[in-house]
Order: structure tokens, then sequence, then C-alpha cells
């Protein structure tokens, strides 16, 4: 450590203040204070007794423009693994998003009892709210590439891209 600090820096007493600032690093991470929250135990998510139970979504955007489409909306069943992949574009409105989701996921499958996603305001705050509400739809909230939770849309996601 003296080495790589005598490279750019010297003053009277280097060696003495390198060996004190080393020894007290350990103490020093132990006793400082943390600004983020304490990390709490996992919950699994619910295992699926039927298929279209318990539902995954996800956002596949910055794509290539294809028939005017740059995004794609992907739908996965925890239970039987099938996915829907919906083409949209990344500038979608609540209401289109909803129909698209409606006429391409709930028309050939039961409700879902709950859906998992990882995308925050595009899709939870507005349409997630709206939809839920009007259809009793408990949805749970998972945080961005986060596999132990969404894994099964994540590796879908890696695969059609």
């Amino acid at each position: 450590m003296v080495e790589l600090v005598t490279k750019n820096y010297w003053w009277l007493g280097i060696t003495k203040k390198v060996k004190q600032y080393v020894e007290g690093y350990n103490q020093y991470q132990r006793m400082k204070n943390r600004a983020e929250m304490s990390v709490r135990k996992l919950r699994p998510n619910e295992i699926p007794e039927r298929p279209w139970q318990h539902i995954l979504v996800d956002f596949i955007t910055k794509l290539l423009v294809s028939k005017g489409y740059n995004s794609i909306l992907v739908v996965c069943d925890k239970f039987s693994k099938i996915s829907h992949f919906i083409a949209m574009t990344e500038k979608i409105m609540v209401k289109e998003l909803a129909r698209l989701f409606k006429d391409n996921v709930w028309k050939l499958h039961r409700l879902p009892e709950s859906i998992i996603s990882d995308r925050g305001s595009q899709f939870v705050a507005g349409l997630m709210k709206e939809l839920n509400k009007m259809l009793g739809i408990e949805t749970k909230l998972s945080t961005a590439y986060y596999p132990q939770t969404n894994g099964q849309t994540e590796r879908t996601n890696q695969k059609l891209e």
C-alpha cells in the first residue's frame, strides 16, 4: 500500500500514516453507519396450480423499427411456460397497452390471480392500476434484473432477442 501511495504522493511520516489507515480500515468498515436498508429475507413466489394463474410480464424496448413497432410486450405463464410476444411501440399510451393485453392474453386465457412485473412507471402505474381495479387482480412487483423473482421472463427475453 505504501508503494502505491508513494507513486503519486509524499509527505513526512507517510509510511506511519498508511499503516494506521490500513490497520483501522476493517474496524472503520464494521462501525460505519450504512444508509442502505438492511437486506430482508426473500419470500419465494407462489407455485401455480394451473395454467395462467400467475403470469410474468416484461418489455423489450429500443429495438430496431419493424413494421412501425420498436418494442415487445412479453407475457409468460409460470405454470406452462407458454409466452406471448406482443409487438408495440415504446411510446404506447396506457389505454392502447391495456387493449393489446386484453386482446392477446386475457381473451385466450383465464384472468390471472397475480401478475409479476419489474416495470415501474410504464406498466404498473397506469395499466395495472386501471385493469386491476376493474378486474380485481393482485399485482406483485419485483425489482428490475432480479432473476430470483422474475427470471423466467428474463430468460425468455434472452431467447427472443
